[in-house]
Order: C-alpha cells, then sequence, then structure tokens
C-alpha cells in the first residue's frame, strides 16, 4: 500500500503553499482524498504528474511575464486569499474610531 502524502508534503514537492495547493484541489488540477471527513491527503505518483506540468507552463510563463505584469496578480491573489481578515481589520478599525470619537 503506498503511502499518501500530506498537503504540506505536496507543497515542498511543489514549491508552493498550503493555500495554493488547496487551490489546486479546489480547481480539480489535483485530486485529494479525504481522510475522517478532513484530512486531506495526495498520491504520490498524481503529484509527480502535476508536477511535471507545471515546470512546463512555468518556463514559458515566465517569460512571458514581466515584473510590472506580476504584482497586480500577487496583488489580486494576497486580496483574495486574505480577504476576511483584510475586511476584519477595516471593521475593527472603524469601530475603535467611532469609539474614540464618541467616547
Amino acid at each position: 500500500m503506498e503511502k499518501l502524502w500530506t498537503t504540506s508534503e505536496v507543497a515542498r514537492c511543489l514549491g508552493i503553499s498550503d493555500l495554493d495547493v488547496e487551490q489546486l484541489v479546489r480547481e480539480g488540477k489535483l485530486t485529494g482524498y479525504k481522510l475522517g471527513g478532513q484530512f486531506l491527503r495526495f498520491r504520490p505518483a498524481q503529484v509527480q504528474a502535476l508536477k511535471a506540468t507545471m515546470r512546463v507552463r512555468r518556463t514559458s510563463s515566465k517569460a512571458a511575464a514581466s515584473p510590472r505584469e506580476a504584482w497586480p496578480q500577487r496583488l489580486r491573489d494576497f486580496v483574495y486569499f486574505y480577504d476576511f481578515y483584510l475586511v476584519s481589520a477595516a471593521l475593527l478599525v472603524g469601530l475603535i474610531a467611532y469609539l474614540v470619537a464618541s467616547g
């Protein structure tokens, strides 16, 4: 029986974050198997196959993308992954400003 990989092991193999691995699963680019209803595990052969396709895409996309084109995508990714925290922080700052002004 083959050992299934954890999300962290897949992230290390692919050189991406755990959140990126979960995004690949949501997009259907990587198959994840749930154990116990909550723990994602992955077959190493499938991860290696994805890594081979990612290597091809990275070499072709790096040549096309300039640093000026890269930062807007990074900003979009940041806002996408941290939108809850950004909204929460804005609400907290607004609440504190209201309390200071009315106090």
